[in-house]
């Protein structure tokens, strides 16, 4: 398991309304590894497009939409490899800020219909989903399971209670993803991760590890990423 604060991230500014603050990895490296960064999205629209890897976001302030899906802060999406998605808009105004999550990485957007062809030679798209966390759900130490792929992709929300530590046997028993934190903030032994830090998981468990603050509790995205070979993940 790895933490990282939003205060030990490397902002980078992409110019034409974007700024990207790299977690983990370095988001225009290919570099062996889990990659995630923060997405500061300050222009109206980026088009449609595929990436080469499964890939979540999860947003995490602003507002906008995802394709025909409203988006705000506790929304998250999943793609697999070369599906197409989008496009993501927003008003310049008041943005929109997602964190990318990927466990191998890749460099820039395929968009579409431009890479068409790209797409098609490596098999067509696969599938992906929108879904959002409950801000009325009531607090409890177990995940509650928002979407999931065929292939095992899973999304997961939970809400801490202030104090307590996710329930092992309420999380699948396998599946390497992130977590992020929403709201509140999560304590790793005296280490705080605040509002925006993200977790690499190596399995689901490894949450059980970290306790909700004792004034705010904590609220998370969870993001499973497909087994190898595909199928559902282990309960």
């Amino acid at each position: 398991m790895r933490t990282v604060t939003p205060a030990e991230t490397r902002t980078v500014d992409r110019g034409h309304g974007y700024a990207l603050a790299d977690y983990l990895g370095d988001h225009g490296d290919t570099a062996a590894g889990p990659q995630a960064y923060l997405v500061r999205q300050g222009t109206a629209e980026l088009g449609a497009h595929f990436h080469e890897v499964d890939q979540f976001q999860v947003v995490v302030g602003g507002a906008g939409t995802l394709g025909r899906e409203a988006v705000g802060r506790g929304v998250l999406h999943y793609a697999d490899a070369y599906t197409s998605y989008g496009p993501i808009r927003t008003d310049p105004a008041v943005g929109l800020e997602y964190v990318t999550l990927r466990l191998e990485p890749t460099t820039g957007i395929n968009p579409m219909p431009q890479e068409r062809e790209k797409r098609r030679a490596a098999g067509g798209g696969g599938e992906h989903f929108t879904c959002a966390l409950d801000p009325t759900a009531e607090p409890g130490t177990r995940a509650r399971e928002l979407a999931r792929t065929r292939r095992g992709a899973r999304a997961l929300a939970m809400r801490l209670p202030a104090g307590a530590a996710a329930e092992a046997d309420g999380l699948p028993a396998t599946g390497r993803g992130y977590a992020v934190v929403i709201a509140g903030a999560l304590r790793d032994g005296d280490r705080v991760l605040p509002a925006g830090s993200v977790v690499a998981l190596d399995r689901p468990a490894e949450l059980g590890g970290l306790v909700a603050d004792d004034a705010t509790g904590a609220e998370l995205a969870v993001c499973l990423f497909p087994e190898a070979g595909g199928g559902a993940p282990a309960l």
